[in-house]
């Protein structure tokens, strides 16, 4: 089975560029999108995948930088796509209401072109071809991570935005991790609890992980390169994830 990975946004909140954290999983004839940042809708049509396409979108929390860009999307699927399935939002609580008060505000009825499912940590939801399990992380809100297996030869992680959690049993292929800090800002991850790419090279060794993808890199990093550097300490696979990289993987 194909499975894919566009990074539409990897970088962390900055008034200066368009890189908010949004990243697009295609598996089969399923394309998920994983977290829906400021302008996703416009980098789903420059990489070609559609705004239709999309059939599930799974939120880590509701800070703005990760959720701005689902009422666009959602708005313009139903008016452009009236015959479209209906999207499924997965996040955590506070999910539907934001949707809901929202809407509301701007006298916009979706009707049933968004479904919204709101779960706690350790849930399993099937999604076409994948399992996407929760995975409660380390914020400064409620914030879920997602495990996503394809059958038993594949799976990816999604863990942003939070310090570095292990859980034992937790293995993947491939891991998509918070790394907003270098190590010579630990504190400050400390503080807004995030992560450092070391700390993030060090979780996927022992995670297993082949690939490690550094995420959520704050615009203060400049060369990402040095990123990549302090992680392979750990984890020699290791790649600071960039806006429009693509990414070709199989089972």
């Amino acid at each position: 089975m194909r499975i894919s990975l566009v990074f539409l946004g990897t970088g962390a909140p900055d008034a200066g560029l368009d890189d908010m954290p949004a990243t697009a999983l295609r598996v089969g004839s399923s394309l998920l999108l994983l977290d829906s940042g400021e302008g996703v809708q416009h980098k789903l049509v420059k990489v070609g995948l559609g705004l239709n396409k999309v059939d599930a979108v799974l939120l880590t929390h509701l800070h703005s930088d990760h959720v701005i860009g689902l009422v666009p999307l959602v708005q313009t699927r139903t008016l452009m796509f009236k015959s479209a399935k209906s999207l499924s939002v997965l996040g955590p609580p506070g999910v539907r209401r934001f949707l809901d008060e929202c809407f509301s505000s701007l006298h916009f009825d979706p009707g049933g072109a968004v479904e919204v499912q709101e779960l706690g940590g350790g849930e399993e939801v099937k999604l076409g071809e994948v399992v996407a399990r929760t995975e409660p992380l380390d914020h400064t809100v409620v914030t879920l991570g997602y495990s996503i297996s394809v059958g038993a030869g594949f799976s990816l992680c999604y863990l942003t935005d939070t310090r570095p959690v292990l859980r034992e049993d937790l293995r993947c292929s491939v891991l998509i991790h918070d790394s907003t800090f270098s190590w010579v800002d630990l504190d400050k991850a400390i503080e807004f609890k995030h992560s450092t790419a070391l700390e993030a090279g060090a979780l996927a060794s022992k995670l297993g992980a082949r690939l490690l993808f550094l995420y959520h890199v704050s615009s203060r990093y400049r060369d990402r390169e040095f990123l990549e550097s302090e992680a392979r300490r750990f984890h020699f696979n290791t790649y600071a994830a960039t806006k429009y990289m693509h990414v070709y993987l199989s089972t």
